[in-house]
């Protein structure tokens, strides 16, 4: 009995084939993540600069392998107090901890999901809180641009001036 695919010229088409699978997963979840940080970055600049805990540029640094697992612990929680001064500065009102305990679940998570037995329920929970998540950092985003105070000449600078 003789295996289907047993020249190289066809175990090397078959590899590359999947070698260019693997390629097209990587980029769609570096896509996907890559507009996630936009997401957080855009919410920290709405934040003034005297109320931020972090700047939004270290948001990047989330992308740097196995550190990133570590520095979910201190940028979550900064993200959180940012978005929490900044409402109190401009006097808004919000329900809830500004996504602190979901911010805090993410890398949680991310860790237990790589116990055996119990990794991809982890997984699989990580990836539910992260787009919620991501909706709620979202949703704050719009409070804050939508509470625009006007500049210096009475225009809201997210508004077109002329009607």
């Amino acid at each position: 009995m003789s295996l289907p695919c047993t020249d190289l010229s066809s175990i090397l088409a078959l590899s590359g084939f999947f070698f260019v699978i693997i390629l097209i997963f990587i980029g769609i979840g570096l896509t996907i993540s890559i507009l996630f940080l936009l997401t957080i970055q855009n919410t920290l600049k709405e934040i003034k600069s005297t109320n931020r805990t972090v700047e939004p540029s270290n948001v990047w640094l989330m992308l740097i392998p196995i550190f990133n697992y570590i520095y979910g612990f201190i940028l979550y929680p900064k993200i959180s107090q940012s978005l929490k001064n900044e409402f109190e500065f401009r006097g808004l009102t919000e329900n809830g901890d500004f996504g602190r305990s979901l911010g805090m679940a993410l890398p949680i998570l991310s860790l237990i999901s790589f116990v055996p037995i119990i990794g991809g329920i982890a997984g699989f929970a990580n990836l539910i809180i992260w787009i919620i998540y991501w909706a709620k950092i979202s949703a704050l985003k719009n409070t804050l641009i939508n509470s625009q105070v006007g500049n210096k000449y009475g225009f809201n600078s997210r508004q077109d001036t002329v009607d």
